[in-house]
């Protein structure tokens, strides 16, 4: 088996939503090779449907440089659940709440570079909340429902173009039993 042993961990930045480490390991072959790990916040994101459509949410995203479609998602909070950290962000994002909810998967985001995890959900029986939680100063989202053609031209026109979002498309797309686009 292949494996790489770390020895030795340096802190290169330490941000407010990140931190960046470098780890030297040592190869199979006796080799010593560096490693840039992101280390991140773990986060939880909703795939929320009402009367076939799902709730995405907009925002300009400063890291693609462009407006997107999204699942409501956020960053769980020390001590905090997935489930409640995605009920949480239904509601501060969409002013949504859900009756049922369901696990789909946990993964790495993007293991290449990072150890940020994302706790994928399913929400089902989806009402306005009864108390709205405030978006995050920083955040300005709007929330709209598409069909899962809608999401799908979406993704066509670059719109939806992150994981998370992609995932959870091909959960709904599996669940209706519409594999194809057509």
């Amino acid at each position: 088996m292949v494996e790489e042993k770390p020895i030795a961990q340096q802190r290169l930045f330490t941000g407010h939503l990140v931190a960046v480490d470098e780890l030297t390991v040592k190869l199979d072959n006796q080799q010593t090779a560096k490693r840039e790990i992101v280390r991140a916040h773990p986060a939880a994101g909703v795939l929320a449907l009402k009367d076939q459509r799902a709730l995405f949410v907009s925002q300009f995203r400063s890291t693609v440089g462009q407006l997107t479609l999204e699942i409501p998602a956020g960053k769980i909070a020390p001590g905090e659940m997935p489930l409640a950290a995605a009920q949480r962000e239904l509601n501060e994002e969409t002013g949504m709440q859900a009756r049922d909810w369901q696990p789909l998967a946990s993964y790495f985001q993007s293991l290449g570079f990072s150890d940020a995890t994302m706790a994928l959900f399913l929400a089902r029986h989806v009402t306005t909340a009864e108390h709205h939680l405030d978006q995050d100063a920083d955040e300005f989202v709007q929330h709209r429902w598409l069909t899962l053609s809608e999401a799908q031209q979406a993704v066509d026109d670059g719109q939806i173009c992150d994981s998370k979002t992609l995932l959870a498309l091909l959960y709904w797309q599996l669940q209706e039993g519409n594999y194809g686009r057509g």
